[in-house]
C-alpha cells in the first residue's frame, strides 16, 4: 500500500469512526399552529418528500396532495397550498432559488414539472408526460439556469432531463444514450436527494432494487454517453432495498444511505463510503459497507460542515447525526433534510405535515 493511500485511508476512517459526542445536537418539531393552511390542505394526511432551503429564512417544501408550503421567516411560520388541479400529485422534489422562484416535480402518472415566480401565487406548467411508464424521482441544479432530473428506466434505460434556462423548457435525451439499467434496477423517489449536480457540471445518482449502482459523470459529456458506474455494496434483492440518498464531500468522497424502507428498523448495510485513492499513476475508487452504525433505513443525507464532515441523515427511524461518529439523536421519522445553500439552517420534513429544525 502506497503511502498517499494510506493517508487517504485514514482520512476515510475518521469518516465513521470517533469518540466526540453530538449532544450539542436536537430536533426541534415546529409547532404546525403557526402554519397557515390554505383551503383543501390537510395537514396528517400530507407526505413531504421534497425540501429546498435557500437560505437561513427562505424555505419551501413539496408532498403529496398537490400540497406546497412555504416560509420566508426562518421556519416561524409557514403557509400552505394545495394547487388547484393537482390535488392527486405528489410533489416529490422541489428546487428553489430565492422567495419568488420555486420548480416542483411530481412522481407519479402524469410526471409533472411546474414553475413558479412570484412566491407560489400561480404555477406554469413547463413539462408533461401522461405516458404511464414515466416515473420521475429526483432533479438537481448546478446554478439557477443548469439543471437536470432523473427518472426510472424505460426500455431499459435511465430517463435524464437536461435544462439550461432556469426550468423554463426541458429536454429529455435520447434513451440510447443514457445509462442501461439492470432488469429490476430503478431510482428512489424518498427524499429528491438520489440525485446530485455539483462542481461546475458534475451530477450522479444512485439506484436500488436488484442491484445497487452509484453512476457518475459530466453534463458536457452527456450526449456523448460518458459515463461511469460502481457497484454499491449495500443490501438489495428487492424492489424496497438499495441506495435512496448520496452527499458528495468533494470531488473525490461520497457517503452513501439506504437499507430497506420495508424493513426499516433493520441496519444491515445501510451505509456506503466511495473514496478516490491514488495507486501509481491509476485513480480508483473503493467502496465500503458498513452495518449496525445508523439506526435503521435512511431515505435522506445531507452534509453540515463540508470542512469537517459533519453529517445527518433522516429516515422513518429516526435522525442520526455524524460529528465524530455517528449517533441516533431524535426518533421523530423523517424523509428529507436540506441544509440552506446560503446559511447554517438545516431543516427536516416527513410524513404527516410534520417539519422540524436542526438546532446546533
Amino acid at each position: 500500500m502506497t503511502f498517499i493511500r494510506k493517508i487517504i485511508l485514514y482520512i476515510f476512517a475518521t469518516f465513521v469512526v470517533s469518540t466526540q459526542s453530538t449532544a450539542q445536537y436536537t430536533i426541534e418539531v415546529l409547532d404546525s399552529n403557526t402554519f397557515t393552511l390554505g383551503e383543501g390542505v390537510v395537514l396528517h394526511k400530507t407526505s413531504f418528500r421534497g425540501l429546498s432551503v435557500v437560505d437561513d429564512q427562505t424555505i419551501w417544501v413539496s408532498g403529496s396532495r398537490g400540497t406546497i408550503a412555504r416560509s420566508t421567516d426562518g421556519g416561524k411560520t409557514f403557509g400552505y397550498q394545495q394547487l388547484k388541479g393537482y390535488e392527486k400529485s405528489d410533489f416529490r422534489d422541489i428546487e428553489a432559488f430565492d422567495d419568488k422562484r420555486a420548480i416542483i416535480m411530481s412522481s407519479g402518472t402524469p410526471a409533472l414539472i411546474l414553475k413558479t415566480t412570484d412566491g407560489g401565487q400561480s404555477w406554469k406548467e413547463v413539462f408533461r408526460q401522461n405516458d404511464s411508464a414515466y416515473f420521475l424521482d429526483a432533479m438537481d441544479f448546478w446554478d439557477e439556469k443548469r439543471g437536470m432530473l432523473v427518472g426510472d428506466p424505460i426500455n431499459g434505460h435511465f430517463v435524464l432531463l437536461q435544462t439550461k434556462d432556469g426550468g423554463e423548457t426541458w429536454k429529455e435525451l435520447d434513451t440510447s444514450l443514457t445509462p442501461k439499467a439492470i432488469e429490476g434496477e430503478a431510482v428512489f423517489a424518498a427524499s429528491g436527494t438520489s440525485l446530485r449536480c455539483w462542481g461546475k457540471d458534475e451530477y450522479g445518482f444512485v439506484t436500488g432494487g436488484t442491484k445497487s449502482r452509484i453512476f457518475m459523470g459530466r453534463n458536457s459529456d452527456i450526449e456523448k454517453e460518458v459515463i461511469k458506474y460502481r457497484n454499491i455494496p449495500m443490501t438489495v434483492g428487492k424492489s424496497s432495498k438499495g441506495a435512496f440518498s448520496f452527499v458528495c464531500n468533494d470531488h473525490q468522497s461520497y457517503v452513501i444511505v439506504g437499507g430497506d424502507y420495508l424493513a426499516d428498523s433493520l441496519s444491515f448495510h445501510n451505509l456506503v463510503t466511495c473514496e478516490m485513492y491514488i495507486q501509481g499513476c491509476l485513480v480508483n475508487y473503493e467502496l465500503k459497507s458498513y452495518s449496525k452504525i445508523l439506526n435503521g433505513y435512511k431515505s435522506g443525507i445531507e452534509m453540515l460542515d463540508n470542512e469537517k464532515v459533519d453529517l445527518i441523515a433522516v429516515g422513518t427511524r429516526g435522525v442520526d447525526i455524524k460529528d465524530k461518529e455517528w449517533e441516533k439523536i431524535s426518533s421523530e421519522p423523517f424523509h428529507v433534510v436540506c441544509k440552506a445553500k446560503k446559511g447554517k439552517a438545516v431543516f427536516l420534513a416527513g410524513p404527516k405535515g410534520k417539519i422540524g429544525r436542526l438546532r446546533y
